[in-house]
């Protein structure tokens, strides 16, 4: 039999003194591009719970409300963690919303407007926009679906794609809370991830739109690659956020100055906090100890399974979160078993965690 959520070591109901659950978000913050846009160094992407195939939205709330206590206050709605793919417009706006309710106003959230289609991408824009979830930035993937035929065509796809999108991308929409009103766009973060996309952005692809429109781009979402291949787009445009999504090398990437962005490590994201608080007191081999356990604790399970599903079965076992397995296809829910096995990952990292 699974034990319940209040068997699960949380640092918002244990050993308070190690994990603090105010926020540290304003000493996150970093700026980018001379006040355009200020982001943390750690962001996680949530999962979108489901009950019944419909969104669970208050423990999409209790979520974010829960993520922020863990000291880190900058989410991604609907990502590739939060199955964006498998929602529709509505949906995705109801998680974005849901999202910065739980967040709350002072959280950074960035909208995912990602869609194959240039006008489809930004019709999820100006829903992001006029909605009650004012995203502090918008986040878009390349077109995904078809594989490059060349590398040198790849780029040259991807850059038309992006600069059609711009293009069309007003600075302003209509707010649909006050006729007449307007609101602004916020700034935009390319996203590659090539695993998922078959698409990369090359760092000259990237350099070369953040060049054409400077005032547009605030940074890239950089996921699955490694930390030389990420510092080559902050060399390709400097002065804007990089955040790089690789699980195994968190400490590297925060010593490098640049950005964590973490789905698998959502719910233990107190661990993604404390490494930071770490790096920051510059205490390097307490980080180490740190990174080593996420590595060999978390990951070491979390790599056995879809790491959407480990997230989900992990936060059913969080008392303030007990959101469901659920999955939308062609994604499969973790069996009750394999629950097991994340649970006791997480009580693992946690005493390890709590040693360093």
């Amino acid at each position: 039999q699974l034990r319940t959520g209040a068997d699960v070591p949380t640092p918002s109901r244990c050993h308070r003194r190690h994990f603090r659950a105010k926020s540290v978000y304003p000493a996150l913050r970093c700026s980018t591009m001379e006040g355009l846009c200020t982001v943390p160094k750690i962001t996680v992407a949530l999962p979108t719970p489901f009950d019944e195939d419909q969104v669970d939205v208050p423990g999409l709330e209790r979520m974010a409300g829960w993520v922020k206590e863990q000291g880190v206050n900058s989410v991604i709605a609907a990502g590739t963690t939060g199955e964006f793919a498998g929602m529709t417009f509505a949906e995705r706006v109801l998680v974005l919303e849901a999202t910065r309710r739980g967040l709350g106003v002072d959280g950074f959230l960035f909208a995912n407007v990602s869609a194959c289609c240039v006008d489809d991408a930004v019709q999820l824009a100006r829903d992001a926009v006029r909605s009650n979830a004012r995203p502090d930035a918008l986040l878009l993937l390349p077109p995904f679906y078809h594989a490059p035929f060349s590398p040198a065509i790849n780029a040259a796809g991807v850059e038309a794609f992006f600069r059609k999108f711009f293009n069309r991308l007003p600075r302003r929409f209509e707010a649909d809370c006050a006729p007449g009103a307007e609101r602004r766009v916020p700034p935009v973060f390319l996203y590659t991830f090539a695993w998922h996309t078959q698409q990369p952005i090359s760092a000259e692809v990237y350099g070369r739109l953040c060049a054409e429109f400077p005032d547009r781009i605030a940074g890239v979402k950089a996921s699955g690659m490694g930390l030389e291949q990420a510092q080559q787009f902050s060399l390709a445009a400097p002065g804007r956020a990089v955040l790089v999504g690789n699980g195994r090398i968190n400490l590297d990437v925060l010593k490098a100055g640049l950005h964590v962005v973490s789905g698998d490590g959502v719910p233990v994201c107190w661990a993604l906090s404390k490494l930071l608080r770490l790096v920051e007191a510059n205490e390097l081999g307490r980080a180490a100890a740190v990174q080593q356990a996420l590595i060999r604790a978390w990951r070491g399970c979390v790599d056995k399974y879809d790491e959407i599903a480990a997230d989900k079965a992990a936060f059913a076992k969080i008392l303030r979160v007990s959101t469901k397995f659920e999955t939308r296809p062609p994604l499969v829910p973790l069996a009750e078993a394999e629950a097991v096995d994340i649970q006791q990952a997480v009580e693992k990292l946690f005493a390890e965690v709590q040693a360093a």
